[in-house]
């Protein structure tokens, strides 16, 4: 028996920072935390929320989905089993539709896995790319990062699509090149922080995306209509030793690859729409402390109001790849995926974001 334990908090604001005022006199945000849930010999490492704001989280140790109700107890335990038949797959990508559904994407086998409420197999259809970070919008339009070849062998083409609730290609948004670059020598060169497309959906169906190492992030309307575009004039952090060795593989032993060290980190760390139409840029900056990361927060017209501080989420500053976020807006709530120093500890944990 796994043993669980769920500790509840309803009077411990994680942090309060706001370093402008925000419309209407208010001058503050604050994360403050009401959910915290762990369980001994888990990893998770990917959290969705569903209609009603259960948590379901992917533990990758056992490769099992959680389920857990508002106020944390374990509603669902699925094994995910591995395997090309009806209810299996080689990768697991899971949404909630608008009407409650999971839709689990397998990249790995071109399939979508339509399940019920009772993770019964309701429907099975090939899918027309290969994709990952899947989401779907509130009229069921689907958007992942697909993976297309490019000219050179070794390299990728990665392109934000978007598809009609039939599957079908309805727009490639943005794109690029990624993966290393093979020399005349043989060797292989690759950047060590890797250009990555991010994206997020708003409660109004806009989509939010960033896709370069600049600090620009670019609001779609629903039609795909490119509506705004957010800027800051300001440098990312310099790359420190620490960061160097921490991504770079062991000097000491033979490799194919020569990484490329930028002088700078990317600017974007990761994008979370917030209910009331502002916008939160998480950045690859440091908050000053260990239990924090900066982001940015602009309101509904792109004007940029301060930097607050906010909970930090397990390997946000995980680069070397395209990944979906240890983090997720859902309403007023903040729910990430955190773990202790040396990662062998992990919980989820859920914040109520409020202006003050």
């Amino acid at each position: 028996m796994i043993h669980r334990s769920i500790v509840l908090s309803l009077v411990m604001t994680f942090v309060v920072a706001a370093l402008a005022a925000s419309p209407g006199g208010q001058k503050a945000v604050t994360f403050t935390e009401t959910l915290s849930i762990t369980q001994d010999d888990w990893f998770p490492y990917q959290i969705i929320v569903d209609t009603r704001g259960n948590i379901f989280v992917l533990s990758g140790r056992e490769r099992t989905l959680l389920g857990f109700d508002l106020t944390g107890r374990e509603v669902l335990r699925r094994q995910i089993p591995r395997g090309q038949g009806p209810g299996e797959f080689d990768s697991f990508d899971p949404v909630f539709s608008p009407d409650g559904r999971l839709f689990a994407a397998d990249w790995a086998q071109r399939r979508l896995t339509i399940l019920d409420l009772d993770f019964k197999v309701v429907h099975i259809e090939k899918m027309s790319l290969y994709g990952d970070e899947f989401q779907m919008d509130s009229k069921g339009q689907r958007y992942f990062l697909a993976y297309q070849a490019s000219k050179a062998r070794e390299r990728n083409r990665v392109v934000l699509t978007k598809c009609a609730p039939s599957g079908d290609v309805v727009k490639e948004i943005v794109g690029y090149e990624w993966g290393p670059r093979r020399r005349v020598d043989g060797m292989y060169e690759d950047n060590l922080y890797r250009t990555q497309l991010k994206y997020a959906l708003d409660a109004q169906d806009n989509l939010i995306y960033a896709f370069s190492s600049k600090y620009e992030v670019f609001v779609a309307s629903p039609s795909g209509e490119l509506v705004q575009t957010i800027t800051r004039d300001v440098k990312p952090r310099k790359v420190e030793k620490e960061d160097v060795d921490r991504l770079l593989p062991d000097p000491s032993k033979k490799s194919a690859y020569q990484y490329l060290v930028p002088d700078r980190v990317p600017a974007i760390a990761g994008l979370f729409p917030l209910k009331d139409g502002h916008l939160l840029v998480v950045t690859f900056e440091k908050a000053g402390e260990e239990t924090s990361l900066a982001g940015d927060l602009f309101d509904i017209n792109g004007r940029f109001l301060g930097t607050v501080r906010v909970p930090k989420y397990y390997r946000w500053d995980f680069l070397l790849a395209p990944m979906k976020s240890q983090a997720f807006v859902w309403n007023d709530g903040f729910c990430t995926i955190e773990s202790d120093a040396d990662e062998e500890r992990f919980w989820v944990k859920r914040y109520r974001i409020e202006w003050k």
